[in-house]
């Protein structure tokens, strides 16, 4: 049988003119960016293809079914001392204006998605007063804390280690006096160095240990009137 078998020929013939057009077209084709750019889904937020989405605008089935009340929340400015509103009309994400195949298959059928913001899943967008907190900044504004992490200098390079049990924050320690106290600050945040080599200045600045009160103090603030919690 071997010796029936003809030798691989080396070296191989170029490839032909239909299969260069081939290799090109489908190189083409998957470097399109509508085969791998994403956009967020109106109704449940996720990010899909854009080949899988469908506008809004295109839809032949009204969405009333995504109407709930108690699941969204106007934002409240600090000095507005009015009841929380509801943003009236179906619980989307107003900064997508597309739906996903598979939300698209539900609502056809008059069903709401399992992943659906009206399932109370809706956060809304997140405020300025919020953004680019720091590691430590974010420990003092939650509620719980849902991990210990320490910061190790003994060879000279920063590694962060935690794990996932939860405790209570007693935010309130931090919200009547910013800056707290060394006593009461150590009951919501502590850094641990350890090892034979000191802490250096450039250590007590890196970003995660960085604590901006004025930063901590405007969120605190939001949380107070916005949070249902």
């Amino acid at each position: 049988m071997r010796g029936s078998e003809s030798a691989p020929v080396f070296p191989p013939k170029p490839p032909s003119e239909k299969l260069l057009c081939t290799i090109a077209h489908n190189f083409c084709r998957d470097m399109n960016p509508t085969a791998f750019e994403e956009a967020g889904c109106a109704v449940c937020g996720q990010l899909t293809i854009l080949q899988e989405l469908t506008p809004l605008r295109d839809l032949t089935f009204p969405l009333d079914i995504l109407e709930r009340d108690g699941v969204t929340q106007m934002e409240r400015g600090f000095d507005d001392r009015h009841e929380a509103q509801e943003i009236e009309g179906p619980v989307l994400d107003l900064a997508c204006d597309s739906v996903c195949v598979e939300c698209e298959e539900h609502l056809s059928k008059g069903v709401v998605p399992p992943l659906a913001l009206a399932n109370g899943f809706w956060i809304g967008p997140i405020p300025e007063v919020l953004q680019g907190l720091s590691f430590a900044e974010k420990l003092l504004v939650a509620r719980i804390r849902h991990n210990r992490c320490l910061v190790r200098v003994s060879s000279g390079r920063a590694k962060m280690t935690g794990n996932v049990i939860m405790f209570s924050n007693p935010m309130l320690k931090g919200y009547k006096e910013l800056p707290p106290t060394r006593a009461e600050l150590e009951d919501v945040l502590a850094f641990i160095f350890t090892g034979p080599v000191q802490p250096t200045p450039d250590d007590f600045a890196r970003t995660p240990m960085l604590v901006r009160r004025n930063k901590v103090a405007d969120a605190l603030a939001w949380l107070k009137i916005n949070h249902r919690d």
